[in-house]
């Protein structure tokens, strides 16, 4: 398997331990092509083109409107920490960054046996809430969850990298995880992470929404569910309606599908770490369930788009706003 990364002249290769597919291809989303730097990869199970990918996926939900439970749950940073606990700082970290890492990691490894596991989407959004039985507790349960979400529709697992590591380090875990359970990634049940940013933020969109009814599974009240509301109206949907949880506790949930007036034709749904299991009680309805997560933030305040990647397309992009840029990235674009 050929895993490099281009840094400018130079080729940087991906460890051996993290080359955990067969393939790693070029990172390429239509619709979000100036986004995408030279060095930006993906793991792949198969030879293939990262932008056929992408439309075959969009595709396969577009189909399913209406029609087919097809799950859709994205695992990044915070999923993997929730499943695997901490793992080792990326090999392709400096020495000694890798040592100040580790030390700070196995302190934040002690406090946690006290205070649980706290996570956050966005500033002032819980992901999850967890004291430290509950972690324990619902490690277990929430990991088969996200197994059985594998076997009946897709996740996209966060499996791309570049030239500046993030969350490599737990690639070996999440092989481990998949092999003990006796899964295997392929092209249909694994997608990379960005692709349903892309999907739910792209020209792909309309194709969900328009002329649908929506549910919407999530905490947002009065004025945040207003904006939400706003923002989808520009699709024109038949109808959305709301389906409300805990906005940090919803792996303990359970959903009262009855209430809901009208039959979806997809839901949308921000539950944080407990998704697995929110998703799963969706089942019912037949439908798309997508796991739209930090999208419900842009629809909510579309400033959050400049605040992570692939949240504003081609069309709409305007560098100088961007602030997931790193400085080096800035200054190649001449952005002050």
């Amino acid at each position: 398997m050929t895993s490099t990364v281009a840094k400018g002249a130079e080729v940087v290769e991906l460890p051996p331990a993290y080359r955990i597919l067969p393939r790693s291809i070029p990172f390429r989303v239509p619709g979000f092509i100036k986004q995408s730097r030279p060095e930006d990869r993906v793991l792949a199970p198969d030879s293939c083109k990262c932008e056929e990918w992408f439309s075959e996926f969009a595709d396969r939900v577009s189909n399913a409107v209406g029609s087919t439970f097809l799950p859709v749950c994205r695992m990044s940073d915070g999923e993997f920490f929730f499943l695997f606990g901490q793992q080792p700082p990326s090999l392709r970290l400096p020495f000694l960054k890798r040592v100040t890492r580790g030390l700070r990691q196995n302190l934040g490894r002690v406090r946690r046996l006290f205070t649980g596991f706290h996570a956050a989407t966005a500033s002032g959004v819980s992901s999850g809430d967890f004291t430290p039985t509950e972690w324990r507790r619902f490690r277990a349960a929430l990991s088969q969850d996200y197994l059985c979400l594998l076997d009946k529709g897709v996740l996209a697992i966060h499996l791309s990298y570049g030239k500046n590591p993030f969350q490599e380090h737990y690639f070996p875990a999440i092989h481990r995880w998949l092999s003990d359970s006796g899964h295997r990634l392929t092209v249909s049940n694994y997608v990379p992470f960005y692709f349903v940013y892309a999907l739910l933020r792209g020209p792909r969109m309309s194709d969900l929404v328009t002329g649908r009814r929506v549910l919407l599974v999530h905490s947002a009240v009065g004025a945040k569910r207003e904006a939400i509301a706003q923002s989808l109206s520009v699709f024109s949907p038949r109808a959305v309606e709301w389906l409300r949880i805990s906005p940090n506790r919803s792996f303990a949930d359970t959903l009262d599908l009855k209430s809901i007036a009208d039959q979806p034709d997809l839901c949308f749904v921000g539950a944080g770490i407990g998704k697995s299991r929110i998703l799963r009680q969706l089942e019912p309805f037949n439908v798309p369930c997508i796991d739209a997560g930090y999208a419900f933030e842009v629809w909510a305040a579309p400033d959050r788009q400049w605040d992570r990647p692939y949240m504003t397309c081609d069309k709409d992009m305007d560098v100088t706003k961007v602030r997931f840029l790193s400085a080096e990235d800035r200054a190649a674009l001449g952005v002050q």
